[in-house]
């Protein structure tokens, strides 16, 4: 019998083996990455462990497949790179490097990452015992930190849940999978009809942490998404289970006209969905549960996190308002009482790149053939039968000294380009500002290198 089993094991690891490398065909990048094995999929994505054959470093990389196959697809995958590639924050995923192949359907995108241990689902559910609240206040911290670089820039994750939330050893906790990311200014709408449909919002944010404005089908939402998220979080770490775990929108719905009651007139009336308005107009059941009893963990025992704190109630009370722009902001979040008590106080963080905000932007209003013109220009091909157009040249900063490098061919993925280029802006973000107008030629200055105007060519890449 265990000669069996064994057999069986390594027909089972073959299978594994052959489904990696059919996933994960990264032509010339094979030669700098090599692929262990699967560790997650999405709806937009799969994720493998793999290591940097140069220094045995572990990485993730996430293969988006044909990107460029839906205006839909494309958007959402250039606003996850636009996010990530000029960020650095400690509680923000890093990307080290992107790269594109050509599929059957499409582009091929591959992001490259730190490999983190853990997310926070395995660490709520990994084990009996609910989370400890030594625990439970770091990573609370960290989660509001990271939102606040996000948020001060405008921009909302719109996907925030334990599973995009990764953990390492050390108990650092970065949020990760910016596929739904979005810059929340509400200054572009030809898109957001498909989001505003209520069959479409299922597919931004999911059900048990989904706020009310996403829904109820309401015409604008902003990075108050994201907090009523974080309270969805902070219920799910202090119980040990979801605190609204709708499973259908209808159900979803309910639950929350169950706990929370009906929301205020002036809500019901911008809803754009009738549908929707029905299911809430027709709901007769009134709300009868207290946040005492909604937070109240029975392993806990005595020991409650929220029961009989007034500063706890009237923060979980903030993060839940159905009128989003009532809800508690991510500034107003960490100077509330409880955070005060409760989370390490921490010097004031450097801002998000204005860089960051300007290319996100650049993506919203764009037709599904300038979203994969875009995406060719930001991601550089890794194909073994590389043989693109040639468009021009490109001057490349190398270090902070007048030296730069010449290319004739912008599009081709060379290992440790990115790296330099990211590091190169990271370092230098301090010097932007908001694009301004050269009088000479109308052309956009973007920043200065050892007292020279340095600008970027329209084709140059990432």
């Amino acid at each position: 019998m265990p000669a069996k089993k064994e057999g069986f094991n390594r027909v089972l690891d073959g299978l594994k083996k052959r489904q990696l490398q059919h996933d994960f065909k990264l032509e010339r990048a094979a030669e700098t990455y090599e692929p262990i094995q699967n560790i997650g999929s999405g709806a937009f994505g799969i994720v493998c462990e793999a290591v940097e054959t140069s220094s045995d470093y572990k990485v993730a990389i996430k293969k988006v497949a044909h990107a460029s196959a839906t205006p839909t697809l494309a958007r959402r995958t250039l606003r996850e790179i636009r996010v990530l590639r000029y960020i650095d924050h400690p509680n923000i995923v890093t990307l080290r490097d992107i790269f594109r192949t050509q599929g059957p359907l499409g582009i091929d995108v591959f992001l490259v990452m730190d490999l983190m241990q853990n997310n926070l689902h395995h660490i709520i559910y990994g084990n009996e015992e609910p989370l400890d609240e030594y625990y439970i206040n770091q990573f609370l911290g960290q989660l509001l930190r990271g939102l606040e670089y996000l948020h001060v820039a405008s921009i909302a994750h719109r996907d925030l849940k334990p599973s995009n939330l990764l953990v390492n050893q050390d108990g650092t906790l970065r949020i990760a999978d910016f596929g739904m990311a979005k810059f929340t200014d509400n200054s572009s709408k030809k898109h957001d009809d498909e989001e505003h449909c209520y069959y479409m919002t299922q597919h931004v944010a999911t059900l048990p942490y989904r706020a009310p404005e996403l829904l109820f089908v309401l015409p604008e939402h902003s990075t108050a998404v994201d907090m009523w998220a974080v309270g969805c979080i902070f219920g799910e770490m202090v119980t040990r289970n979801e605190l609204l775990p709708g499973r259908s929108v209808p159900g979803q719905i309910k639950m929350l006209l169950t706990m929370l009651g009906h929301p205020p007139q002036h809500v019901i009336d911008e809803i754009r969905c009738d549908r929707t308005r029905k299911v809430i107009q027709d709901y007769r059941s009134k709300a009868d549960a207290e946040w005492d009893d909604i937070m109240y963990c029975k392993a806990r025992g005595d020991n409650q996190i929220v029961r009989g704190h007034c500063d706890t109630i009237d923060f979980v009370k903030q993060l839940f308002q159905y009128d989003a722009t009532k809800r508690i902001s991510i500034q107003e979040a960490l100077k509330h009482p409880y955070i005060q008590r409760v989370v390490e106080p921490m010097d004031a963080q450097k801002k998000c790149p204005f860089r960051v905000k300007r290319d996100m932007m650049q993506v919203e209003d764009l037709s599904h053939q300038d979203l994969v013109k875009l995406m060719m220009q930001d991601v550089r091909s890794a194909e073994n039968t590389y043989n693109e157009m040639r468009s021009g040249v490109c001057f490349l900063p190398l270090t902070h000294t007048n030296q730069f490098l010449f290319t004739t061919d912008y599009n081709n993925w060379i290992a440790g380009d990115f790296q330099r280029e990211r590091k190169y802006e990271i370092e230098n973000a301090k010097y932007e500002r908001a694009p301004q107008t050269n009088g000479f030629n109308g052309e956009q200055q973007l920043g200065h290198v050892s007292g020279y105007k340095w600008r970027i060519p329209s084709y140059c890449a990432a």
